[in-house]
């Protein structure tokens, strides 16, 4: 009886252990509202043909609107004219 105790004691202790270490990782993962996320490839946008979005430095440009590739920014031109 006293192993069956000692097994069960220290499964409480560990899930206990597992439960503080999550708490603790997801408290430091957590976003303040309001804050906007720095990514490391910078801001996404969203492409004005498909809508993927897509990291702003490797988007292209035309009349403040994004692209995902210079084909649909070809199209949505070809499309608009």
């Amino acid at each position: 009886m006293g192993l069956i105790r000692l097994i069960i004691f220290a499964l409480v202790i560990w899930m206990f252990w597992r439960l503080i270490r999550n708490y603790r990782a997801n408290l430091g993962s957590k976003q303040r509202p309001g804050e906007k996320k720095k990514l490391p490839n910078g801001n996404m946008v969203a492409c004005r043909y498909c809508k993927v979005h897509v990291p702003e430095n490797t988007a292209i440009a035309h009349d403040d609107q994004w692209f995902c590739s210079e084909s649909h920014r070809a199209k949505f031109i070809a499309e608009k004219h």
